[in-house]
């Protein structure tokens, strides 16, 4: 298969809720045109799209899946999309690259909260869209109720364009208003419709006329004459107010009774645009200048990396949408995000994991690229002598944490790179270093998406790690002031050791950290053992006295000490440095500061009480509210850490996976005395256990 012109490509991400039935629509649509020789199905783990294992274990799609087909004369590039919002990564990436989407809605259950959320997305991105009410042959399943609610939901511009004959297990076919055809399966025509059947049909045929008309002033003139209007002047009219976003059809479908898949695939040829449509993608210069690329072949080469695989045995696997120019094989790319030069080797069309090699990508198509270096996810593609940079896509923020350690020496040696490959497969993952407790924290969109990466860490990388809730970065700091001697004096034959220092401490305002001085007076301590000193006071404090956490926001000063003219030494004194600030500590009043985040939470209108009434549970402290508008409320909080660890799970429950929230460090502020005192006494026991042992 080799790229078409642009006007003869349709890229279209597949979303919706999950577990409506998406993947499945799109394995029945591959099938069809006979692009697929089987007919793969989620529920017995054959699906071709979903090829992870933790897919088919848990039915669900975790990963997009690109299926390349032709249709007509035409190349449609369906992404398959994940719809649960754990992640939601692959989701925010297909529509960055996608030129219209096709949204599922589940014709049992209606408009849910993924459609909500991804509607909300598509209007942000005014992206051309249509509508499919799948499995209908389900016994609940109503597609009159479907289109009520989404017109509902998202106003008049949302008609019906196919309607089904038939309900339930009864599904016959599906019926286009638009050309007046009945379609069964491919192209078998049905009996004529009864008079109650043919009312209906007529009423909506008249909703979809009446959408398209009022779109275009002549066309509306003469219908409201009275006059025929052609078909060819209202598929024109409703293809320009679709890829405007002013009209959303509907399609009726059954993948599993192969009802209406035809009407769709023709729906998606002649409504949605092709990227010629989509127009110019702009882009920066090095100097940050705009740049417009044009959807033209024979333009300079510019592509973007929307997703990277990484795969243990094969290797890298990237996915790229061609935006300008033309793609060769066993040619040299410039990867401009990194500044460095690409070979590339092989191109692919995919279907799922199916593999079709061609020698070029032109403009406007979809293609993946196996085995790029440096290249990841985000980069732009393009000529070295004509280098353009196109924006990053915004990935879903991480709002779910924990600490993750390897469960042996041999994984431990594995555990970064793995880490780095997986980050590299998914964006949404992030991994850092948390100096203050000492753990590796992973963090992801929620729980789930955790689960499922430390599955990959053991199934693809061959690395296993424990998991637990991650400490609390807790500080400590001082209210008053204290001086106190540190003396370390030992005997073990010949040279002793020696060390003799005075410390004053004082508070300091917050963020000082650490401050250091001295004003020793008649050379009490040598010069030459003041850094030693200070490192023992700096090393302390990074250690913690009363629980373990680093010490800040206080000033250490030398003011005083001895020495032994034999037995003195650098080790000595840092000894006697740190002995003396733990003493100074005890007596200065001491106290846990523990982080505050600021926490947005988004949340519906009716579930306000609840979302507030859980906050003052974990001790947070509203500053206020305000609408954000379709039927949403935005409360901003501030909120201890320790009690945020879970709340990504415990909002989803509460809302019903409707509410979202980011959150942030504001800062510290004194830990409430309970608790402080439980984090010392879990200190002092953890310091107790180890002296015991030995």
């Amino acid at each position: 298969m080799a790229s078409p012109e642009p006007t003869k490509i349709r890229n279209v991400a597949v979303v919706g809720h999950g577990g409506s039935g998406k993947t499945s629509l799109v394995e029945s649509l591959l099938h069809s045109v006979g692009a697929t020789t089987r007919l793969g199905k989620v529920d017995d783990g054959t699906s071709i799209l979903d090829t992870d294992p933790e897919e088919q274990k848990r039915h669900i799609t975790i990963n997009m899946a690109l299926a390349s087909f032709t249709h007509a004369g035409t190349k449609i590039n369906l992404i398959d999309t994940p719809g649960f919002a754990d992640f939601a990564g692959d989701q925010h990436a297909a529509l960055r690259v996608a030129d219209a989407a096709i949204v599922f809605v589940d014709g049992s259950a209606g408009v849910q909260v993924g459609t909500q959320t991804v509607w909300s997305e598509l209007e942000n991105a005014e992206t051309p869209r249509i509508v499919v009410a799948g499995r209908l042959d389900r016994e609940n399943a109503d597609f009159d109720r479907v289109l009520e609610q989404l017109r509902e939901a998202y106003g008049i511009r949302v008609v019906p364009l196919h309607v089904p004959v038939g309900e339930h297990q009864e599904l016959k076919a599906t019926i286009d208003l638009l050309h007046g055809q009945i379609l069964k399966g491919p192209n078998d025509p049905v009996a004529e419709l009864s008079k109650e059947e043919a009312d209906r049909v007529g009423a909506y045929r008249q909703q979809l006329v009446e959408a398209i008309v009022e779109t275009d002033e002549d066309l509306l003139t003469r219908y409201l004459d009275g006059k025929e209007l052609p078909y060819e002047e209202l598929r024109d009219a409703l293809h320009k107010a679709v890829r405007e976003g002013r009209v959303i059809p509907v399609a009726a479908s059954s993948a599993h009774k192969h009802v209406g898949l035809l009407a769709l695939l023709n729906t998606v040829r002649e409504m949605l645009p092709s990227p010629a449509e989509a127009g110019s993608l702009i882009g920066k210069s090095p100097s940050g200048d705009e740049i417009a690329r044009k959807p033209d072949p024979s333009d300079r080469l510019s592509a973007f990396v929307f997703k990277t695989l990484a795969d243990p045995f094969v290797g890298k696997l990237s996915y790229v949408r061609v935006y300008s120019g033309t793609l060769h094989h066993n040619t040299q790319i410039f990867d401009a995000t990194k500044k460095e030069s690409e070979r590339v080797g092989q191109i692919f069309f995919l279907r799922g994991k199916e593999q079709e090699i061609t020698d070029a990508v032109g403009a406007g198509d979809i293609c993946a690229i196996p085995k790029l270096t440096a290249t990841t996810t985000n980069a732009t593609l393009c000529d070295k002598d004509a280098v353009i940079l196109y924006d990053p896509i915004d990935f879903p923020p991480a709002s779910f944490s924990v600490a993750i350690e390897p469960s042996s020496k041999a994984d431990l040696d594995k555990l970064a790179t793995a880490l780095h490959k997986l980050t590299d497969e998914d964006p949404t993952l992030h991994v850092r270093r948390e100096d203050a407790t000492h753990e590796t924290i992973l963090s992801a969109i929620g729980e789930p998406a955790i689960e499922v990466a430390v599955h990959h860490l053991k199934d693809k990388f061959g690395v296993q790690v424990d998991m637990r809730t991650p400490r609390v970065p807790y500080r400590e700091s001082i209210r008053g002031k204290a001086q106190a001697q540190g003396r370390y004096k030992r005997q073990t034959g010949g040279h002793g050791q020696f060390g003799d220092v005075f410390l004053e401490i004082e508070p300091q305002p917050a963020g000082s950290g650490v401050v250091y001085a001295t004003r020793i007076v008649g050379g009490s301590v040598p010069r030459n053992f003041w850094p030693a000193v200070e490192k023992g006071v700096r090393e302390t404090a990074l250690r913690g006295v009363i629980a373990g956490y680093p010490l800040s926001d206080f000033k250490a000063t030398l003011f005083d000490g001895s020495f032994h003219a034999v037995d003195s030494s650098e080790m000595s004194f840092k000894i006697a440095g740190s002995l003396a600030l733990q003493n100074c500590v005890k007596e200065a009043q001491p106290f846990l500061l523990e982080p505050i985040m600021i926490l947005e939470v988004l949340v519906p209108e009716d579930q306000m009480g609840d979302v507030l009434a859980d906050l003052n549970s974990r001790r947070g402290r509203v500053l206020g509210m305000e609408s954000t508008g379709a039927g949403l409320q935005k409360i901003k909080a501030h909120v201890p850490m320790a009690e945020t660890f879970r709340y990504a799970t415990d909002l989803r429950s509460m809302t019903g996976g409707r509410g979202t929230f980011s959150a942030e460090v504001l800062g510290y502020e004194e830990c409430p005395s309970h608790i402080a005192q439980k984090v010392i006494a879990a200190h002092e026991e953890q310091a107790e256990e180890p002296a015991a042992a030995r």
